[in-house]
């Protein structure tokens, strides 16, 4: 009884060493930020860039990405515009994360800086702006 006991936890050891890991994996997520001011009728848009995310999905398009990767984003983008002499405090700052592919993350890009656009609203390429994960 004891012999077979220790079998199974030896086995169950070995199953949670060899297999959890791999489910904590981080995926590659496509983002993107994009910041306006109604005020002033402009918008800042990062290109595309790489964060890791969770492998969970929301979708084909989409991974889920945590608060605390988009807090992140967003404060990061949020200094690098202040750092650019930009008063913040008029702007609306929102990551655009976890895209599954490049490809779709930069439809989504190009569809919102139409919509901008139409909307009469400046676009301003934050072209500089490194994500630091």
């Amino acid at each position: 009884m004891k012999k077979t006991c220790l079998k199974l936890m030896v086995v169950m050891v070995l199953a949670v060493v060899f297999c959890a890991p791999s489910c904590w994996a981080k995926e590659k997520g496509y983002c993107y930020i994009v910041s306006y001011s109604m005020q002033e009728k402009a918008a800042y848009i990062t290109p595309v860039f790489v964060a890791k995310v969770s492998g969970a999905t929301y979708s084909d398009e989409e991974f889920v990405a945590d608060v605390v990767l988009i807090r992140e984003m967003e404060n990061q983008f949020q200094n690098y515009l202040a750092g650019q002499g930009i008063n913040t405090a008029d702007y609306v700052i929102s990551a655009r994360v976890a895209y599954r592919s490049q490809a779709i993350a930069d439809k989504r890009l190009v569809d919102e800086k139409r919509d901008f656009t139409g909307r009469g609203y400046t676009i301003q390429d934050a072209n500089k702006f490194k994500f630091k994960d």
